[in-house]
């Protein structure tokens, strides 16, 4: 292999061809290499993902008046989080540059600003983009543009980044090398996975694994699995998600790519800690901190996340404010407000409300300065850890301006959004508020009859039940016969989609008993909404509270009664939070508390009165003139 690329020329076309294995292969052991052969191995490195082994050769190249080294060490910078080095490494370079590297530092320079979140970004991508099309280059123009689909992305404004992308492949799949199309199909997937299109981006993936057969590249197959993990992950395979990082974080270290031992290896410790199995989180933990010399902000969040969830909440909190020093200073500010916000959850965690409102202010702030897809993208993958938290800002006259100014609308926290399904072991999940659904080891479980999750819900609830009993209460007004054939159905559904040993039958052979196996950890919904209300956790009983009890249930007593049982529990815990507002002369939380109150109890004229009359005193003309139009709709 040596002696086949040991010409100049032949190097320089391996270069070009993008053939970054090969060309390492032939300079690799050789002493006399001179500035050019540095950077070419370099920048082969960095476009291989070998970042750590990049640096060396890079320098090396730069000192020796490599002006291409030059750039791509400010890619490099960029790339490893080193922002602010990276933006002062370009602007002292730029004015020394001319041609098709000024245009390539050019490009660098506007990704190292959008990650900075400073002006000048596009501008400076787009006078790259139009300044190869002058030189009559549309192939590098497309990779510009596909630079600008990346950004676009990024910050969460994917309508924009797939039409860029749409434009972008038809020319770079004429590219003779292949790596651009292959870095765009990467962007694609990423996309497509956001915007909900699985079924798309794993077409996208296949793709791309096609045609990195014609490279052989083990890192680019590393970057297409760890997107065939977030794939997993997004279709609820756990199970098949953590034995594939397992897996990416093995081959990685083989071939020394620590991009993806990191990403391989924090997510795996993530995934550990959310299902419970610290000792192994922090065993998988303890394996990056040997592989990687400097942990990223995104690790390091998940080391305090780690923290935070094996209730070491004092050491949580100290930690997320360290990643918050750091991310403001390699300024990554998406980073920066991301821990902000997890350390005002630990501050709430710990039960100092003084501190968690200082935080999560700024923490909002913050996100209210970003686009709003932005700001999703930052609060998404907490959701389910913060939901509590959100719900108790909701009802705070400080807080709750915020919240709508950083997420435009809290309605989610009412229950528009379905729980994360991270679950350990053996369980079984039954939910029942504004949705019938269960999942069995946290994955949904495709039902085919309507009625099938009631009875899981009924048999929870009630226990060696018989099969008039469950009829008797779930479907009262239907023919006999026909309510015994659905029930069957329901039993035979269950034990096909959720497990056959999920019902247990005993009892007489008359009268058999039904009732849901002790091998399976069962939790409701509606109970934990009716725990937390028993304990005063009023805030999480709000946010665990998702809508109607079982809404395609109808003509059920049974079902009636858990419905007012829910609701009243509730509205009434919040009418006493409502009269203590009343008697501290709160009134700005009057109106809030008035209105999640109506939120569960629509019906109460008493409160809908209070709230407009307290609110005709604190509230805006748009609010006030919301509650007025709110009121003479239900009067009608």
């Amino acid at each position: 292999m040596k002696e086949r690329f040991s010409a100049p020329e032949q190097l320089e076309a391996a270069y070009q061809a993008g053939q970054y294995s090969l060309l390492l292969t032939a300079l690799h052991g050789r002493e006399d290499l001179g500035a050019r052969e540095l950077a070419w191995v370099g920048i082969s490195l960095l476009r291989t993902g070998q970042f750590t082994a990049a640096e060396e050769p890079l320098e090396l190249a730069v000192a020796l008046g490599d002006q291409e080294a030059a750039v791509e060490f400010g890619n490099l910078l960029r790339a490893t989080g080193r922002n602010r080095k990276a933006a002062e490494h370009f602007q002292a370079l730029l004015p020394q540059l001319g041609g098709e590297l000024r245009l390539r530092a050019l490009r660098w320079f506007g990704v190292t600003l959008d990650q900075l979140g400073e002006p000048g970004a596009t501008q400076a991508i787009e006078e790259a983009r139009r300044g190869y099309l002058r030189l009559g280059d549309r192939r590098m123009a497309a990779r510009l543009t596909h630079t600008l689909a990346a950004s676009h992305s990024t910050h969460g404004e994917f309508s924009e980044a797939l039409k860029l992308l749409n434009s972008a492949i038809p020319v770079l799949e004429k590219d003779q090398n292949p790596r651009p199309l292959l870095a765009a199909f990467h962007t694609l997937i990423d996309v497509q996975v956001e915007c909900g299109q699985l079924d798309a981006a794993a077409e996208t993936l296949e793709r791309a694994r096609l045609l990195n057969l014609s490279l052989h590249d083990p890192h680019v197959a590393l970057h297409l699995d760890a997107r065939q993990a977030n794939l997993m992950l997004m279709q609820g395979d756990y199970g098949g998600y953590a034995a594939l990082l397992g897996d990416l974080a093995g081959r990685a270290r083989e071939v020394q790519d620590s991009q993806i031992v990191e990403y391989a290896l924090s997510r795996l410790a993530d995934h550990q800690s959310r299902v419970g199995e610290h000792v192994q989180a922090v065993r998988t933990m303890g394996q990056l901190r040997t592989q990687v010399r400097d942990l990223s902000l995104h690790s390091r969040l998940v080391l305090a996340m780690m923290t935070l969830r094996r209730g070491d909440v004092p050491s949580a909190l100290r930690l997320q404010l360290e990643v918050r020093r750091a991310a403001l200073e390699q300024g990554s500010v998406l980073q920066a407000t991301r821990a902000l916000l997890l350390a005002a959850y630990s501050a709430y965690t710990m039960h100092d409300l003084p501190r968690c409102a200082e935080l999560l202010s700024e923490a909002l702030l913050e996100l209210a300065g970003q686009p709003r897809p932005q700001s999703w993208a930052t609060i998404g993958p907490e959701l389910r850890e913060l939901e509590e938290m959100l719900a108790y800002a909701r009802l705070q006259p400080n807080l709750s301006p915020l919240l709508q100014a950083a997420l435009e609308d809290a309605s989610y926290l009412g229950g528009s959004l379905r729980e994360d399904l991270f679950t350990a072991g053996m369980r079984l999940e039954i939910m029942t508020l504004g949705q019938e659904l269960a999942l069995r080891d946290g994955v949904p479980c495709a039902m085919r009859a309507r009625g099938s999750v009631a009875v899981l819900c009924y048999l929870a609830l009630h226990p060696r039940s018989t099969r008039q009993e469950v009829i008797t209460a779930l479907w009262p007004e239907r023919e006999p016969k026909k309510a015994a054939n659905y029930f069957r159905q329901c039993v035979a559904d269950i034990r096909e989609n959720v497990g056959a040993d999920v019902i247990l039958v005993g009892g007489a052979h008359q009268a058999p008993e039904y009732r849901l196996s002790g091998k399976a950890s069962v939790t409701l919904d509606s109970q934990r909404v009716l725990q937390l209300v028993a304990g005063g956790q009023i805030p999480a009983a709000v946010a665990a509270y998702k809508g109607d009890f079982l809404p395609g249930l109808e003509d059920s007593e049974w079902a009636d009664e858990q419905r007012l049982l829910l609701r009243g529990s509730l509205a009434s815990a919040l009418r006493a939070e409502l009269r203590a507002a009343q008697l501290a002369g709160e009134k700005r939380r009057v109106v809030l508390l008035a209105s999640a109150v109506l939120n569960i109890d629509p019906d109460d004229f008493d409160t809908e009165e209070l709230r407009l009359s307290v609110a005709r005193e604190v509230s805006g003309p748009a609010e006030l003139a919301r509650f007025e139009a709110e009121r003479h709709r239900r009067m009608n």
